[in-house]
């Protein structure tokens, strides 16, 4: 339920961090705490909400709220959907592991994940139907972003990424594209499959 107390509180803090980080100047802050505490409609909230993103954007800073949970793979192989929790997805990180993370399913607004690769790989499967944002860093290693990927509608819901790859890959792709590499993954292994059967039966 929308609490317009609680929402301007939320701001109030956000705009005190940016403010403490000298991400904004004090004219800006007062300026900005003023359109707060006038806010009387959720319309209102969005657009306060979207000019303290902007802010954090433009500075290199994302607010990223705490969350405990972490999904690690370490010497395996482990696949996660991501779910949205106060606009954060997660932290993830893959040490001499692999992690699919698959993001197909995520509210309007800014859903934040951490990605760390560190000698390891992270797939990042989305749906065309979410706006990437990568801020994630490469270090001796590479970040592969697909060209499907949708990144031009503003009212899409938007997955950002931030983290590092490090003597690691970190790999984004469009759903789609994904079904169809498996497919012809899938396809590939049959034949294989089909020509080592063959050889058995033919020495029978």
């Amino acid at each position: 339920m929308f609490n317009i107390d609680e929402e301007k509180d939320k701001l109030t803090k956000e705009l005190s961090e940016q403010y403490s980080k000298n991400i904004i100047t004090i004219e800006e802050y007062e300026r900005i705490l003023e359109y707060i505490n006038k806010i009387e409609t959720k319309k209102e909230v969005n657009i306060i909400e979207k000019i303290i993103r902007e802010n954090a954007i433009e500075n290199n800073e994302i607010m990223i709220p705490k969350i405990k949970e972490n999904h690690l793979s370490m010497f395996s192989w482990r696949t996660t959907n991501v779910k949205s929790i106060n606009g954060n997805g997660g932290k993830f990180i893959s040490l001499f592991g692999t992690n699919r993370i698959i993001v197909d399913n995520l509210p309007k607004g800014r859903t934040v994940i951490n990605v760390n690769s560190v000698f390891g790989l992270t797939e990042i499967i989305v749906s065309k139907n979410i706006k990437i944002i990568n801020k994630s860093a490469p270090i001796f290693s590479g970040i592969f972003l697909s060209n499907e990927i949708n990144r031009g509608n503003e009212e899409l819901p938007e997955l950002y990424i931030v983290g590092k790859a490090i003597f690691g890959n970190i790999t984004i792709k469009a759903i789609d594209e994904f079904k169809k590499e498996d497919e012809q993954k899938k396809e590939f292994e049959e034949k294989v499959k089909e020509k080592i059967l063959k050889k058995i039966y033919d020495k029978i």
